[in-house]
């Protein structure tokens, strides 16, 4: 498989692993320049056989427009709202409210907004009434190259204290490799993810998954083990996994 990976993307010691990975066992890459606006990338490139990317969103819209197989795992499965009707209950925020960005009735106390869609819109905030409102409305003023519009729809929620945030990546129905990557407020990067939260997104991967490979992103809560949201696998971040077993589980998917 030759993979495709956008240069100077991601800020973090896990890029520089998946350089040394591919370079390592002398697997196909070529790094590339992701022109804005759907501007293409440089150098182009001409590939036949499999082909993947890793990099920001225009990258993966690239791939998929290229035809390239897998070229990028992402589809209309990722969305909070297919989520909800697979998962229930196992969602941190499965009683959130769905509306139209224009729409968000007015809410009594601080509250958790997210785009429904992995379009990295915006990103998921804690915010409140005044604040949203002023930002919204400097939003809807804006005209081209806009990432949020009236119409994008967004997800509401009450606020939830969590305890520890956890990346999963998951392969073909089998979690391969996972990081601890926030613990309280505090951004940590950490490769030791407990048996028992391994073995719940397992569980979850079991039941149901937008994609062949995607990354889940597990929340602890009171104590409980919770969805927090499913993201594109080729624009997620590594934090502490093993980049390594996320290539060799990619590469022996077969295409």
């Amino acid at each position: 498989m030759h993979w495709v990976v956008q240069n100077n993307l991601f800020n973090e010691q896990g890029f520089h692993t998946l350089m040394d990975v591919l370079a390592h066992g002398s697997i196909p890459h070529t790094l590339v320049k992701v022109i804005p606006f759907g501007g293409g990338i440089e150098p182009s490139l001409e590939l036949s056989g499999p082909v993947i990317v890793m990099g920001s969103l225009s990258l993966t819209r690239y791939a998929c427009e290229q035809g390239w197989t897998p070229g990028a795992f992402i589809n209309d499965q990722f969305d909070f709202r297919v989520w909800r009707r697979h998962l229930g209950p196992h969602l941190l925020n499965a009683g959130a409210t769905v509306h139209r960005f224009a729409d968000v009735p007015e809410q009594p106390g601080p509250f958790f907004i997210r785009p429904c869609l992995d379009d990295k819109a915006f990103s998921g905030m804690l915010t409140s009434w005044d604040a949203f409102t002023t930002w919204r409305e400097q939003v809807l003023k804006l005209d081209t190259y806009a990432t949020v519009t009236a119409d994008t729809p967004v997800a509401v929620s009450v606020p939830k204290h969590i305890q520890r945030e956890y990346r999963m990546v998951v392969v073909d129905g089998q979690v391969v490799t996972g990081s601890l990557y926030k613990l309280g407020d505090r951004v940590v990067a950490s490769s030791q993810v407990e048996p028992e939260v391994h073995a719940f997104a397992q569980r979850m991967a079991e039941t149901w998954g937008p994609d062949r490979a995607y990354a889940l992103d597990v929340f602890m809560h009171e104590g409980g083990l919770f969805i927090g949201e499913f993201n594109n696998l080729n624009s997620a971040g590594f934090y502490a996994y093993d980049v390594g077993k996320m290539v060799a589980a990619v590469e022996a998917m077969g295409f």
